[in-house]
């Protein structure tokens, strides 16, 4: 067998030949193409076809450029095909045909240029140049009178068409620029007119809007704009004044993005925008609906800053939806610890979740007395110290936190003698494979932690003494582990199984061995499971606090 690097040499080798021979066999083709139009192009001349001609020796000459035959045949047949031409253009200007004589002279310019590709030059005879102009005159004058008739009918796409065709032959002919700008941008100047006329003074402005990308001064385009943003600003301040302030924001609304500084739109349409949700979030606040009210004012505040001091307004319905919370929590009676860890989780997770309006505070700390005259069966306050809490404290609810159920296991770590089999493979003299399988021992171990607690909460009003939310949640975490451990070669470790007393290697087991030899030996720890079923819990209980509105 050839070296890999061999044979990669002798593929690419492979790879240029077939190249190369693609490449040969393109310009012998190219060649003998060439070479057949040459001479189909020798018998059109010898016929008096010069046109035909000269096409088939200028493709020749394209294919192979060097072949001076081609060129002298092309510059032959081609001069003769270019007095053909100049014939035509002479012919029809004395019929009068200016039309004719004027787009013969241009394929005439069209042959010229194609010859020049193929680096053949011709020349023009001085009295078909002249011819041309003259013609060329003529007609496009005809036609320039056309087109202004088209102009005055208000036929501008005929017009368009008239004085884009003089374009294209002369562009500096008189003032055709002017009119082809005229015929472009005049119906769409209409167009304005005419929406202006029924209303629609955003719609005409988009119009003349339009006619400015053409011609920024055109006619009277810009007093014409100014007056449509002017009439739907009238409509707008109407609106306003008859307190329609969504019709007023639109209108406002679409003069402000034309024209930011036009009269006092901007603070009109601030007003617009802002003034249904002002009023709304005072009904709210004067109804006792603060938290509404709240959040109305951040709207006005985002959107207007301070308009009509609502972020004072906004402060006053904060202090009045503000509900101060007392946290009483129960205790664990083989692991307080635990009690006072969720209760700082649970304070943790209300605080990220940064409610305005939410205020929690440790009982023990708002009242430590009524703290400890609380029964620790219930923590539920009787109504002379809920009346307390509310009056000297301004604690409007109280939050009690009861644990039962609880369990905390660290398990032991269990470890087993299991016996097993080193089996190695060894050929012997005669070339047979046997095994050869040495007795060995090596140990199992088990473990499990669990942690599991069942949480009732209540949230009690200070007021009324009634339970506004009231749960029980249960929370839970196992793990596991079950690895084994040898200090030999684990590779070639079998489990054994004991028959009568006799151990056998057990190799149908022997893949469950491997997979306990690399199984983790990282188990979670208690307090880690207790610290992830704190948080779950603790989410649900500061979910269900956050969606409490007392204002319902």
């Amino acid at each position: 067998m050839l070296p890999l690097h061999h044979n990669f040499f002798l593929m690419n080798r492979r790879a240029d030949i077939s190249i190369f021979t693609s490449l040969l066999f393109l310009i012998l083709f190219q060649g003998c193409v060439a070479k057949r139009l040459g001479k189909q192009a020798a018998r059109f001349e010898s016929a008096g076809m010069f046109a035909k001609a000269a096409d088939l020796y200028y493709k020749a000459s394209l294919k192979k450029p060097n072949v001076v035959e081609f060129k002298t045949g092309l510059r032959r047949s081609g001069q003769i095909h270019l007095e053909e031409l100049s014939q035509l253009v002479n012919q029809a200007y004395i019929n009068r045909d200016y039309h004719k004589a004027v787009y013969d002279f241009l394929a005439l310019k069209g042959f010229l240029n194609k010859v020049k590709y193929a680096g053949v030059e011709l020349n023009i005879d001085y009295s078909t140049q002249r011819i041309f102009e003259n013609a060329r005159e003529l007609y496009l004058s005809d036609r320039y009178e056309y087109g202004q008739k088209l102009i005055g009918e208000s036929d501008f796409d005929e017009a368009k068409k008239v004085f884009n065709e003089i374009h294209q032959i002369l562009p500096d002919f008189r003032d055709t620029r002017s009119y082809l700008n005229m015929a472009t941008i005049e119906p769409i100047y209409l167009r304005g007119v005419n929406l202006f006329s029924q209303r629609k003074y955003m719609d005409a402005y988009q119009e003349w809007e339009k006619v400015t990308m053409y011609d920024g001064g055109y006619k009277d385009v810009n007093s014409l704009m100014h007056q449509a943003l002017n009439e739907r600003y009238k409509e707008g301040v109407l609106f306003l004044i008859n307190e329609n302030f969504s019709a007023a924001a639109l209108a406002l609304g679409e003069v402000y993005k034309k024209n930011p500084k036009f009269e006092d739109v901007k603070n009109l349409y601030v007003e617009a925008r802002n003034e249904p949700i002002y009023r709304s979030a005072m009904v709210d606040l004067n109804a006792g609906k603060c938290r509404a009210a709240y959040y109305g004012f951040e709207k006005v505040i985002a959107d207007a800053g301070a308009y009509k001091n609502a972020d004072a307004k906004r402060k006053r319905a904060l202090d009045c939806a503000q509900y101060p919370i007392a946290l009483a929590t129960g205790k664990i009676s083989d692991n307080q610890k635990d009690a006072i860890e969720f209760e700082n989780t649970l304070i943790n997770t209300l605080l990220k979740k940064r409610d305005p309006f939410l205020k929690i505070h440790k009982l023990e700390i708002v009242n430590s007395t009524l703290m400890k005259a609380l029964k620790k069966e219930t923590l539920i306050p009787d109504r002379n110290q809920l009346k307390e809490l509310h009056d000297k404290n301004g604690i409007k609810a109280v939050l009690t936190l009861l644990f039962s159920n609880y369990r905390k296991a660290d398990g032991a770590l269990e470890d087993r003698q299991k016996t097993g089999f080193e089996r190695k493979k060894i050929t012997i003299t005669t070339g047979e494979t046997i095994f050869d399988d040495k007795k060995v021992t090596y140990y199992e171990y088990q473990k499990e932690n669990q942690f599991s607690i069942e949480i009732s909460y209540q949230l009690i009003s200070t007021l009324t003494g009634e339970i506004l939310l009231s749960d029980k949640l249960n929370g839970a975490e196992t793990d596991k582990i079950h690895y084994a451990i040898y200090d030999g070669d684990t590779k070639i470790l079998y489990p054994a199984v004991k028959i009568d007393n006799n151990y056998f290697v057990d190799d149908k087991n022997y893949s469950s061995l491997q997979a306990l030899l690399k199984s983790s030996q990282q188990i979670t720890t208690p307090d880690k499971q207790r610290d992830k079923v704190y948080g779950v819990l603790a989410e649900k209980i500061s979910a269900s606090l956050s969606n409490f509105n007392p204002e319902r």
